[in-house]
């Protein structure tokens, strides 16, 4: 358990040019750095979930981790920027996930398993991007970080569906409006569960409500003329 500190000015988080210099010249310490980061988000994305965002501190957050809370301001100078940290992270692995996804898997394919992926059975839910999206839903706290969330899905969906289909998002919105139906449809029927979950499965109702968004969204797009 990581000891409490004396009273101190905590050291800002290091920018990005520092940390471009830094990993050419210390691999080894680069690798450290980023194994710590990724515990610490870790751990956030934990005691979020467990305690509630604003119950949380940063000193419980080092405790956790195993680290010197002035360790933990090294890396993030508040729990906003962990929390959009947080956010940020879970967003790069969706767009890596789809852009490696893009030449092998059509977009609704792609869409539908990410959307039922924490609601299967057997989901490790202990997992950091399953306890983010846990506490991002249910925690007001965390409203902020989650519009960010909610708006990084869109982002990635729409960039999905504007290649498969030969899109310029810039002149053409029907991306970015099918990319927010679906997403609305991974919303709402978590809220109907989160009311009464033992009549249905999470996966039940995700499954229905996929149904009819991509049903509407393949409409909106064979309306418009777009094949893939």
């Amino acid at each position: 358990m990581a000891k409490t500190p004396k009273p101190e000015k905590p050291a800002p988080a290091r920018d990005a040019d520092t940390d471009a210099s830094a990993e050419t010249r210390y691999p080894r310490r680069t690798e450290r750095r980023r194994r710590t980061r990724m515990k610490i988000q870790e751990v956030a994305a934990e005691q979020f979930s467990k305690a509630g965002f604003a119950a949380t501190t940063m000193q419980a957050i080092a405790d956790e981790a195993d680290i010197h809370v002035t360790t933990l301001f090294m890396h993030f100078n508040s729990k906003n920027d962990l929390a959009t940290s947080l956010v940020a992270s879970a967003i790069d692995a969706l767009r890596e996930r789809a852009l490696s996804a893009r030449e092998t898997t059509p977009f609704f394919d792609f869409f539908k398993d990410e959307a039922l992926s924490f609601a299967r059975p057997g989901r490790d839910l202990t997992q950091p991007a399953a306890s983010l999206w846990s506490v991002l839903r249910n925690d007001r706290e965390l409203a902020f970080a989650w519009s960010d969330y909610e708006q990084g899905q869109k982002d990635v969906y729409a960039e999905y569906i504007a290649a498969e289909y030969s899109m310029n998002r810039e002149s053409d919105f029907l991306p970015d409006l099918v990319a927010s139906l679906l997403v609305a449809s991974t919303i709402l029927p978590h809220r109907k569960w989160l009311e009464a979950p033992g009549k249905r499965t999470l996966e039940d109702e995700i499954s229905e409500a996929i149904t009819l968004s991509q049903n509407a969204a393949r409409h909106m797009l064979k309306s418009s003329g777009r094949k893939s």
